[in-house]
Formats: structure tokens, sequence, C-alpha cells
């Protein structure tokens, strides 16, 4: 008999061994450690197919709410999705999609972020977002800034990295104990065989910027480092960059969303690459999401359905009108054929997922 459900309390110890054999090696952590919240018996939002009890299929699925301004987007991502290889190609994962959808739905999220791109996701809806600026970068390439002083994270700065933390435009909502369980799981970083550090960047005595690096766990790990999370002013953030390599670092890769243009215009003497955001996403319900962004395009934008799966869009005495579609498109990826004023309104800024909450 196969079942399709929700994870039960102790039912968790089975999910992590099969998403350890199916992404860990000898030489990395458990994903049970590396994704606390994915195999949290707490939260209990994954779902499995199981045959006379046995794990075979799992898709982790865990919660979160974006701030944007002052607009609170109710979200979920799913990840570590993986099946026994003796059950494969069984449709295991789209059954178990289908359900994660409806939970979704159920709970009034409007997003469900993805972080694979694979065709079981693409057919059911989800596609690319954002965009990016890659740069990877050594020792010497961006000139050294004055005016901080640079050091590593002390235990008595967690109130002010929670400050500069919820200060950014758009971010996911943490408490200071979430800061510290992902930044002692290290989870995207955990991937590439990555510890986590953190540096803060100090002027008047004050943290004025933090960014979470993920460094090579041995001499033989030649992986670059990478930026997992950052907060703050752009300068410090500069003055970080520029100073990590002062920390153990020796090639830096860094993903910096093109919403955030003070930073971009920092780093414009580096080469970069420009590419959409990792992963994908699904708009789960486009009027719920439209309620959500209320205060984000109140004062911007007036958007209000023109009748069936068409809406039209009031700004600046200009009118247009869109299907669901366009719109969805419009709000996740933009448009360089808009009218100027709306491409500065969208894409709407979401948080880069390869952050501390990666799922």
């Amino acid at each position: 008999m196969i079942e399709f459900r929700l994870l039960h309390y102790d039912e968790f110890d089975q999910a992590i061994a099969l998403a350890d054999k199916t992404f860990r090696d000898d030489e990395q952590i458990s994903m049970g450690d590396a994704f606390p919240y994915v195999f949290s018996h707490e939260l209990s939002q994954s779902y499995g197919a199981f045959i006379n009890n046995e794990l075979v299929s799992f898709i982790g699925l865990v919660p979160s709410v974006i701030h944007l301004e002052s607009a609170e987007i109710q979200a979920y991502s799913i990840g570590a999705v993986c099946t026994h290889p003796n059950h494969r190609k069984k449709g295991f994962a789209s059954i178990l999609l289908e359900k994660v959808i409806a939970h979704v739905e159920r709970a009034k999220a409007s997003i469900l972020f993805v972080s694979g791109d694979l065709p079981i996701y693409r057919k059911t809806g989800c596609t690319f977002y954002g965009e990016r600026n890659i740069y990877e970068f050594q020792k010497g390439d961006l000139p050294i800034a004055g005016g901080y002083s640079i050091r590593e994270f002390l235990p008595y700065d967690w109130f002010e990295l929670r400050k500069l933390n919820e200060a950014r435009k758009v971010y996911v909502d943490q408490s200071i104990f979430d800061f510290a369980v992902l930044h002692q799981s290290k989870g995207f970083a955990s991937i590439h065989k990555l510890e986590h550090k953190i540096l803060v960047a100090e002027s008047v005595n004050e943290i004025k910027g933090f960014i979470v690096l993920g460094v090579p766990n041995s001499s033989t790990n030649q992986s670059p480092a990478r930026l997992i999370e950052w907060g703050g002013e752009a300068q410090a953030i500069y003055a970080l960059l520029a100073n990590s390599f002062q920390h153990g670092v020796k090639t830096l890769k860094i993903s910096v969303p093109t919403y955030e243009t003070e930073l971009n215009g920092l780093l414009s003497s580096l080469e970069k690459t420009v590419a959409a955001f990792p992963g994908t996403i699904k708009i789960t319900n486009l009027n719920l999401l439209l309620k959500q962004l209320g205060t984000y395009l109140n004062g911007k934008i007036k958007i209000e359905e023109a009748d069936q799966n068409q809406w039209k869009l009031l700004f600046h005495d200009q009118s247009l009108i869109v299907d669901d579609a366009a719109l969805e498109k419009m709000i996740l990826q933009g448009d360089p054929n808009l009218d100027p004023y709306l491409q500065g309104i969208f894409p709407i800024p979401l948080p880069f997922p390869e952050g501390l909450n990666y799922v």
C-alpha cells in the first residue's frame, strides 16, 4: 500500500537517511544538520511517499515570511527532493509535488520557491525569476576601502546584526535564534564543503555592515569562497569584501541582485556575468500575492481586475491591460519593453535564494 502524506513526528530520521544517501558524501555533514527546518519535527511540514511504512520519496517544505519594505509575503520553499533508487520513475515525486502545492495554497502562501529547475517543476508552472550580477575575484582586484575597522563576529554582536538584517529593503523574517541556527547549520555552504565565517565592519564604535562568508573547510578544497548573506551600508559591505582576503579567502564568488544598485555600482570595476536567480518560483495565487504586496505597491501603481483573467494597471495617468500570464511575468521577471516607470517597480525585489534561508 502506498501513502502520500505529511511525515509524522517519528519519521524524519528516515527522511534524513534518504536525503543523505541521495545528496551527501563522506566529507559533507548530514542533511539533517545542514537543513534543520526541512527536517523539523516541530514544523512538520514535509511530505513523503510510504510503502508499508517505509519512506521511499520525500519533499522538504519550509514556510517563511518575506518582508518587502512594509509588505509581508507568505511563502514556502521546497528542497531535499529525493526518491529511493528502487522507486524512481514511478511518478511519486510528481504526486508529492501536487500535495505540496495544495498545502501551500491552503496555508494562504502566495509564492513557492524551488531550489531546482527540472522539468518536474517547470510542468507545474515554476519559472525563472530575478536578476543578479555574478562576480568572481581575488586579492587585489578590489582596492582596500578605508573608514572601517574589519573584524570577525563576536558573541556580543547579535542585536546589531539583527538591526542591519531588518534594515534591508527585502529580507526573510529571522529571529536572532533563527540567524544563529542557520549560521551554525551552514546549509548552502555545506553543499560546497564550506564553513561559515561572519565579518563585521565598524565605524565610530558601531557596526555598519556584516557579511556571512562560506570559506573552504580544508586546505585541499579549491572551491572559491562565497558570499552567503550580507546587510548594512553598501560602502561597509564593499570594505568587508575587499578585506575578506585577510581572513583566509583566496578567491571569492558573489552574486548581487541587480536591485542592489549602490553595491553593484561600487563593484563596477570587476568583470561580471548577468544571470537569473538560481532555482525557480511559482506564484500559487496571483490575487493573494497582489493583496500581500499591497503596501509595497501602494502609491506606486494601482492594479485592479479588468475582467476575467485580465488586469488593469494604472500609473501616472496611464493605463495598461494585461492577462494573468503577462502580469506574473512582469512581477517575477520584469519586461524591458515596459514603460520606464514600470521598470522601476517590476520585477519586484525578492531575497537571493542561496542565503542563510536556502532550502
